[in-house]
């Protein structure tokens, strides 16, 4: 049975260790919107309205169908603190705004919403096995969902999307090993490629990091091709997000292990190249989250630390630090930190939303023609377990 304790020591080996949300963007006239999940044992969609100033106004929570980890993180052996998914992406949205997609990694499914066009709120379609253990990170191009696992021998499934929400595998695929820890699976803008975030070669807070993004051609019909594996400049990839427009074949990655930043250039062969980094990331806490602007401007790097550093993109990809605290929020909880974690971008640039799990609550900043961010409201999660709020994504 797994043990359901929090202490101080436990967090600890959680920020340094552990780290996991969603950055997807949609070309949709969906009435603005933002999506989070609890992740608590009886799952739910927590639903916010985004205001023109960028606050957020709550609406009801929606049950998923499935089930959260109620707090339980299986990647640090089955204690219980924020980051339970230790992932990026348990939350999207279709490009179009029509979808919402949910990971349920304590029964080992998949919910599918359909997002009302007037109103912006989700009904539930399905709810799907996806037939490994412990889905925690998805994308989604072309009619096709890519879900990774924290368990098994083949831990990224491809999954085509019926118009009732229902899931059909296609395909399944290995990473690195067997039983290695991804973090985040993502899809490149042009749809030809997925990319695999995989933290280390086992799970736990002393197995060994990784230092290789994994890259996938996608086949026509959705499937994937042969994995190419490249080298990072650091230890631990974690997130890796692809920039917009002309920058849209470069990838930002956050390195968690090796505390440290980078970017990278796709070529069409899959391979990636350098662009910048590694960048050290200031302060203590596991860089592990990571957003970009859509007008490829600035980078947004989420810490176990419950602070968010900022950086600037030039127009070849380049990383340049700006603020090391460009925010943070305090521990509301002694010996827990807040734990900045999953984050987005709304369309305009305009605004930043994370996800603070250790106290509960998203948090909206503006974001200044400088890239400085400033508080501009908050709203509770109101999650059971009260540390296991995950994901995020908007329209």
């Amino acid at each position: 049975m797994l043990k359901r304790t929090v202490t101080a020591a436990v967090i600890s080996s959680v920020v340094l260790a552990a780290c996991g949300g969603s950055d997807n963007h949609s070309t949709s006239t969906v009435k603005p919107q933002l999506f989070a999940q609890t992740n608590d044992t009886a799952n739910a969609v927590l639903h916010f309205t985004r205001n023109p100033d960028g606050t957020l106004s709550a609406g009801s929570a929606i049950p998923t169908g499935g089930k959260g980890t109620g707090g339980v993180t299986f990647a640090t052996g089955g204690t219980v603190g924020p980051d339970s998914l230790t992932s990026d992406n348990s939350v999207i949205i279709s490009p179009d705004g029509s979808r919402l997609f949910v990971t349920n990694a304590g029964d080992n499914t998949v919910s599918v919403f359909s997002i009302d066009r007037n109103g912006g709120n989700p009904t539930l379609l399905a709810t799907s096995s996806t037939g490994g253990a412990l889905p925690t990170s998805l994308a989604f191009a072309n009619g096709v969902l890519y879900v990774t696992h924290q368990q098994g021998t083949q831990q990224l499934g491809a999954y085509r999307v019926g118009s009732d929400g229902k899931l059909s595998q296609i395909g399944q695929y290995t990473t690195v090993q067997p039983n290695v820890l991804p973090t985040q699976v993502a899809v490149s803008p042009d749809g030809k490629f997925v990319v695999v975030d995989v933290r280390s070669l086992a799970a736990g807070a002393t197995a060994a990091p990784n230092n290789t993004l994994i890259t996938y051609p996608v086949n026509v019909d959705g499937t994937l091709g042969t994995a190419v594996s490249s080298p990072t400049t650091g230890q631990g990839p974690f997130a890796a997000r692809f920039g917009s427009g002309a920058l849209g074949r470069a990838i930002i990655s956050a390195e968690t292990v090796s505390n440290s930043v980078a970017s990278y250039q796709l070529s069409d062969t899959g391979a990636l190249s350098v662009i910048s980094g590694p960048l050290v990331v200031p302060g203590n806490g596991a860089p592990c989250w990571l957003s970009l602007t859509p007008d490829n401007r600035f980078a947004y790097v989420g810490n176990g630390s419950g602070t968010i550093s900022s950086y600037s993109i030039d127009a070849a990809g380049r990383l340049t630090l700006l603020n090391g605290s460009a925010a943070s929020e305090p521990p509301v909880t002694p010996g827990i930190t807040s734990l900045a974690e999953d984050s987005w971008v709304s369309p305009d640039s305009k605004f930043l939303y994370e996800d603070f799990p250790g106290d509960n609550k998203v948090v909206a900043y503006s974001i200044g023609a400088d890239g400085a961010l400033t508080k501009i409201g908050e709203q509770p999660a109101n999650t059971l377990s009260r540390i296991s709020l995950q994901g995020l994504a908007g329209i």
